[in-house]
């Protein structure tokens, strides 16, 4: 079984799209799980209608925390879930019928290679605006995100993640190594940078999902792509800015349940910074 995970926050504009795309899927062995952190529009009577007409395949888990934020929400709700396998779910997205499916495919795959381990699976996503109408047929390569950078924890934490939240199915020996959680901003980022460290992460090269970007998202997609002008300020600023996002990324990383290396993370920032001083990307 399947269990998705959606947090809710004032999403009645496009809560019903990305409804309707997870009834829709080809592979049938799921149950939405839906929290709301605090909405005050029609959200959660948009959920409560369809809890109402699909009471076998969505439920409401109510409650009486309040806004947590997007990262705790989420967490929250995994923590109170117990599945075989778990994805991530944005209120405002659309998935494609075979998400899941070849998702699972992929997972069902590792698996078999890497029995009990963790293992999480993500995919790649077109980015389109509030209608639909795509931007991007690859936020991979949109952002500059090799997806193989999964395979090695300094890349994952120097050039930026490849796996978005809502791309993302784990298992339950994951779910195990995400508590306690230390409230980042981005629950996706821990789930993959624990993942990348302890088990085994693998994706699948195909966009699966319609990440919608509508001006009030949470966390959208961010565009790493470098034009001459900011090359020249990393060549004047690298040094002053290397050494602070150094620390700040040290600081930030100390919460992660296993040791990161100053030394390796200055190797690979060091070279990151080189090619994009001499326009590498």
């Amino acid at each position: 079984m399947i269990a998705i995970l959606m947090s809710t926050y004032n999403g009645e504009c496009y809560l019903k799209d990305q409804i309707e795309s997870i009834l829709s899927q080809t592979y049938k062995d799921w149950i939405l799980y839906i929290r709301d952190d605090g909405s005050t529009d029609r959200t959660i009577r948009i959920i409560k209608t369809y809890v109402g007409n699909y009471p076998d395949k969505i439920i409401y888990e109510y409650d009486r925390l309040g806004n947590l934020g997007s990262g705790r929400s989420f967490m929250k709700l995994l923590s109170s879930i117990d599945s075989d396998y778990y994805m991530f779910c944005d209120q405002d997205d659309v998935w494609l019928p075979s998400k899941i499916e070849k998702t699972y495919l992929k997972m069902k795959s590792l698996e078999m290679n890497h029995a009990h381990n963790a293992i999480a699976v993500f995919t790649n996503l077109y980015i389109v605006d509030k209608s639909l109408n795509i931007i991007s047929d690859s936020l991979w390569k949109r952002c500059h995100r090799n997806p193989e950078n999964v395979f090695d924890l300094y890349k994952l934490i120097v050039y930026g993640s490849p796996s978005y939240g809502c791309t993302m199915m784990f298992n339950r020996i994951t779910k195990s190594l995400l508590f306690p959680y230390k409230n980042w901003k981005f629950h996706d980022h821990w789930t993959i940078l624990i993942v990348s460290h302890f088990g085994y992460a693998g994706f699948v090269d195909e966009p699966l999902i319609y990440y919608r970007q509508h001006g009030e998202n949470v966390a959208g997609f961010q565009d790493s792509g470098y034009s001459v002008k900011q090359m020249l300020k990393c060549l004047l600023f690298a040094p002053i800015r290397y050494v602070k996002e150094s620390y700040l990324y040290m600081n930030h990383f100390k919460d992660l349940p296993f040791p990161i290396s100053m030394w390796t993370l200055m190797k690979y920032k060091i070279v990151k910074w080189g090619r994009i001083i001499f326009g590498m990307g």
